[in-house]
Order: structure tokens, then C-alpha cells, then sequence
């Protein structure tokens, strides 16, 4: 057979190029969407161009695998393939992972450790959904950061003009209104103020909620004219309440003259300003419940004598005025 015999040879030495194109074209595929038909086509239909334009080179010109045209080919087209290969597998790598570098002074675009944390340790698939009719940019940004930290977290926004039926069975009420759902339960994290962004703190609560089977109680000690829990100001406790609650505890006012025991499921127990000293069964209450392996925070004033010196001698501390 010669090549003049061929009709538009020149056209089909174009079209057997294609071939190394199409293998690592389905060599891609497959490594990126998973093999399945159409990769395996893809490479089979390279393949066979490849070995096409072989067997129709060597069949018109005798001894064509011992020329040096032959080998100059050859080296040209593995090099060709190995070029090629290599280039699918930098586009594999990019769409697989997509390592970030925060140049910030603040790492103003990266997730907190305990974000980071809280993320990584989901054992089953969370969605986070934001009723808004226009994404905000950072709250994206934000949420593509959990995204990369875990395969289990998702998110989508959703406007709830353009999809009322989603956001009828979300029982939305308002815009802005964010959303946790794991399984059939469904939980409001928040609701977003016009152009607020998302709090990365809230949403990594109410991520590390999902896994707490019992919320964890912190008892106050009340009685010696400590700050009130619900009063705002510089003497009530309210914003740290309220935070407290942020982060799935309760708080709890605790009295031990009327039951001068410490409850069993107390996670911590505070007692903050004391006024007047605390009564000697107060004492040995709050001494046996710290031998326990519950956490006490003393915050005592200056100028006030609680009388905690029995309690704090167990730990080598004595109560002072020098500052």
C-alpha cells in the first residue's frame, strides 16, 4: 500500500494526532468524574487512532520501525503523551485540591482552630443554608473555607422569592434567616441583618451543637450579693450569659444554704463577686465538689474576705489585698 493510494493523506496524519490528545483526555476524565463509559471510550478510540496511523506507516514504507524518522517520531510522541499526561495530572491535582495561602496579618481568611477542629470532626453530612436573594461575597468566601476543611460540610444560598417552595418548608419568617441541617433536623443559627455578614462563631457552635447529646451546665453561686445573671451592665452578667448560651451551656443559679450540695451534672461552678463570706457548709460543699472532676472559678473583689481560705489552702492559695 503507499500513501498516494490513500485518499487526503495529509488530512489523516492531522487526524491521527488526535489520538494522544483523546487518550489523556479520558485519562482526565476518569480521574476526575470516575471511570466509567464514556472515559474508557475516549481512551479506546485514542488507542486505536494511534495504532492506525502505526499500522498504515509501516505497512507503506518497508523498514520504517528501523528509521531514524521512525525513532524522531516515536520520541516525539512519547514525549508528546508524557507532556500531556502531565498537564491532566496538574488539572487533577488543582480540581482535587486547592491549597491556599493567607498573607494577611490577622489570617483574615482562614477558619479558627477550633473552627478547623469542629469542622474535621463531622461524622455525618451538615447543610448550611442561607435565605437571601444575593449571596454575599464573604459569606462565601467564608463558607468555602468549611467546605475545604470537610467533605461532609455543604452549603447553598437559596432566594426565597425565586424557590418559596424550599423556604415554605424551612418555615422561613424573615431574610436572612441561616439554617443547619443534618438528616431530617433542621436548626436556626441565625438571622442576617441587611448586608451583615455570617458569624464564623455562631456557625461553629452550631456545628459543635449537633454533636452534644446533653448541653453542659455551669452553676452560679447566688446568696452573698454576687452580680446578678440577668442584669446588664458593668454589674450584671447578662453578655456572658448570653454568650454562654451561644455556646450550648446553661446557666444555672446554684444556692447552698437551702441544699448545701453541688448537683451531679454541674460542668463548672462560679463564684463571682461574693459580698459576704459564704457559711461553713457552703464551704465544704463547694470542697467535696472540687475534689470531683467538675471545674470552680473564683472571682473575688477587692476589699471583701469570702472566707475561702479552707477552700483555697487545698491547692496552696491564700486570698490577699496586695496586688
Amino acid at each position: 500500500m503507499n500513501k498516494a493510494d490513500l485518499p487526503n493523506w495529509k488530512l489523516l496524519k492531522y487526524l491521527f494526532w488526535l489520538g494522544p490528545v483523546l487518550v489523556v483526555m479520558g485519562l482526565t476524565a476518569g480521574a476526575v468524574s470516575g471511570w466509567g463509559a464514556v472515559p474508557a471510550t475516549i481512551i479506546v478510540v485514542g488507542l486505536g487512532l494511534i495504532a492506525a496511523w502505526l499500522i498504515l506507516e509501516s505497512s507503506a514504507q518497508p523498514g520504517f520501525w528501523g528509521r531514524r524518522s521512525t525513532q524522531v517520531g516515536t520520541n516525539a510522541l512519547l514525549s508528546t503523551l508524557a507532556m500531556l499526561a502531565i498537564v491532566g495530572m496538574v488539572n487533577v491535582l488543582a480540581v482535587r485540591y486547592s491549597p491556599r495561602l493567607d498573607l494577611t496579618e490577622n489570617q483574615i481568611f482562614t477558619l479558627a482552630p477550633q473552627s478547623q477542629e469542629v469542622v474535621q470532626s463531622l461524622k455525618q453530612p451538615v447543610k448550611v443554608w442561607v435565605f437571601s436573594p444575593i449571596a454575599n461575597p464573604v459569606d462565601r468566601e467564608l463558607l468555602e473555607n468549611y467546605r475545604r476543611s470537610s467533605s461532609q460540610f455543604s452549603y447553598e444560598f437559596v432566594d426565597p422569592q425565586s424557590q418559596p417552595g424550599i423556604a415554605k418548608q424551612f418555615g422561613i419568617q424573615a431574610l436572612g434567616e441561616v439554617y443547619l441541617e443534618t438528616g431530617s433536623n433542621r436548626r436556626l443559627i441565625d438571622t442576617l441583618a441587611s448586608g451583615a455578614p455570617l458569624s464564623e462563631r455562631k456557625l461553629t457552635n452550631g456545628l459543635a451543637q449537633l454533636s452534644v447529646t446533653q448541653q453542659q451546665k455551669i452553676y452560679f453561686l447566688q446568696g452573698h450579693g454576687e452580680r446578678p445573671l440577668e442584669a446588664a451592665g458593668e454589674d450584671g452578667f447578662a453578655r456572658a450569659i448570653s454568650r454562654l448560651q451561644d455556646e450550648s451551656y446553661v446557666p444555672v443559679p446554684l444556692n447552698l444554704v437551702e441544699n448545701p450540695q453541688v448537683p451531679d451534672d454541674a460542668a463548672l461552678v462560679v463564684v463571682a463577686g461574693a459580698k459576704r463570706s459564704l457559711l461553713d457548709k457552703e464551704v465544704t460543699a463547694l470542697r467535696d465538689y472540687s475534689k470531683r472532676k467538675g471545674g470552680l472559678m473564683l472571682l473575688i473583689d477587692p476589699q471583701t474576705d469570702p472566707k475561702l481560705n479552707a477552700l483555697l489552702s487545698d491547692w496552696g492559695v491564700r486570698a490577699s489585698d496586695r496586688w
